[in-house]
């Protein structure tokens, strides 16, 4: 799986890198990479337990250039029935770029690919144990403007939080794929709703814990 990871690093990247020094993605239509986003959590499941969560979370990038961004993003997950909660965090840079096919004013395909640090950190886990674990992210998507007001963001990556343990508690090494879609309905320029369903496949411990079917909805000002 880490090899699988390797490959989409060593070829997504490049690739989008390649055919943005070969076209400007300041085109009308093309998706803002500098905003701010909150966004509620009122559901998902934490497969390997018979426990749901909620939750809320932040997220913001800053585009540097036309064609590289940074982000940011940061979760609190309250598992119900359980003291226990989980924080997730990442900070990231990444190149985009845009493809308008020709449609009518203001559609088109943005894509973009990430590579990223992550945290994961389990609170309360046995008693007042925490457990918590650092690596790195790569993941790639889409943001399809299928209209001036509609964005469709299918999105995938690879994540390897290296050791997750502290407290005398190891949730040995977990690392696995991620994947979503997001909506974003644009009020105006600026500002725009948002819902997305995930998944994750990362089998942490000897329980296999996974964040399943977690569904958000949240507000975004871009800049």
């Amino acid at each position: 799986m880490k090899k699988a990871a390797i490959l989409i690093s060593a070829s997504v990247l490049p690739f989008v890198a390649f055919t943005a020094s070969a076209a400007p993605n300041d085109q009308p239509g093309a998706p803002s990479y500098t905003y701010f986003q909150g966004d509620y959590i009122p559901d998902g499941s934490l497969e390997g337990t018979s426990n749901d969560y909620d939750g809320f979370g932040f997220e913001g990038s800053a585009a540097i250039t036309n064609h590289v961004f940074v982000n940011g993003r940061y979760d609190r997950l309250d598992v119900d029935n359980s003291r226990t909660d989980v924080n997730r965090g990442s900070v990231g840079i990444g190149l985009n770029d845009f493809y308008d096919y020709g449609g009518p004013q203001g559609t088109g395909v943005g894509y973009y690919g990430t590579v990223s640090y992550e945290r994961l950190g389990l609170r309360n886990v046995r008693g007042s144990d925490d457990a918590t674990g650092t690596g790195f992210g790569v993941d790639a998507g889409l943001r399809w403007m299928v209209d001036p007001r509609v964005e469709i963001n299918p999105h995938g990556g690879y994540v390897d939080y290296g050791s997750v343990s502290g407290d005398g508690v190891n949730y040995g090494s977990p690392d696995g794929w991620r994947y979503g879609v997001r909506t974003l309905g644009y009020l105006s320029d600026n500002v725009a709703l948002s819902a997305e369903y995930s998944a994750t496949e990362y089998d942490i411990g000897n329980q296999g814990l996974d964040f399943d079917n977690e569904i958000r909805v949240g507000a975004r000002y871009a800049f």
